[in-house]
């Protein structure tokens, strides 16, 4: 792989960021003043726009205690080509407060035109050895996706039942409704977004999101799947939020081992 760096931007060396250390408050409510359709540039679901300037920080708070756990930077510090398409070197910064936490990635490659963002390259450190994985290699596609569309579009795939669940319809957009989320002091009118992996049986994993209409995630919520680590989430977690799609239960929980809310730079500052 050739990787052709072409100017440089060293970050700070330190996170520096106004998250709060106990949660805002959250107040999600459904609005009739729908929005059917959003551009999203962001690199889905990792709130990171890749393009130099852009500030990519995001929070994520124990869904029990409400404590901030870990706040994670990614900032576009080189344009770069590689394999001969134009792209930008983003690198990761990472505090946690618990050494369970898991290791970041530590560099991506990523592009973004009118239409789509996209994964290029993912750069994980081992014994100080740079290991790249890229676009065109075996299973790349497989974990990190092909191009993003950036048009995130609520087209009815999700159809709300009277017992709070879903069922899927031949839509293909990932909208499912609008609400106005009120974050602290803020308050964002947003389109859900439920990325569902229904190719389990159970269920795989599954991404709430809140984007606003500037395109920005505020809100995120990761569910899995009710036996995809193993065990019964609903034992483990029998308190945590639900979602049912098909009769697929998703019960709020991450890789972890625990389950977070998390907050973006974006949802600490007025709606625009």
């Amino acid at each position: 792989m050739r990787t052709k760096l072409i100017r440089s931007h060293p970050p700070d060396d330190t996170i520096k960021h106004s998250f709060p250390q106990m949660r805002p408050d959250v107040k999600i409510v459904e609005s009739s003043e729908k929005i059917t359709e959003v551009d999203c540039p962001e690199l889905q679901w990792w709130f990171a726009v890749p393009q130099m300037g852009e500030s990519n920080c995001w929070a994520a708070y124990n869904g029990e205690t409400m404590e901030l756990e870990a706040v994670i930077e990614m900032v576009p510090t080189t344009a770069a080509q590689i394999q001969g398409i134009d792209c930008v070197e983003l690198q990761v910064r990472e505090w946690a407060s618990t050494p369970d936490w898991p290791d970041p990635v530590h560099l991506f490659y990523a592009s973004l035109d009118e239409t789509y963002s996209r994964w290029i390259s993912v750069v994980n450190v081992v014994d100080k050895k740079k290991i790249f994985s890229t676009i065109g290699d075996d299973a790349f596609e497989e974990q990190w996706g092909g191009p993003i569309k950036r048009r995130i579009v609520d087209d009815g795939r999700y159809q709300l039942q009277p017992d709070g669940s879903y069922t899927i319809t031949d839509g293909q957009g990932l909208g499912a409704g609008t609400y106005d989320v009120t974050i602290g002091e803020n308050t964002f009118h947003c389109l859900r977004v439920l990325d569902a992996d229904i190719s389990l049986p159970h269920g795989d994993e599954l991404a709430e999101v809140f984007i606003e209409r500037g395109g920005r995630t505020v809100f995120f919520r990761r569910y899995d799947g009710r036996y995809l680590r193993g065990h019964d989430l609903i034992e483990k977690f029998p308190n945590n939020r639900r979602i049912v799609i098909d009769d697929i239960t998703y019960v709020h929980s991450d890789c972890t081992g625990w389950f977070h809310d998390s907050l973006t730079e974006a949802s600490l500052h007025p709606a625009r």
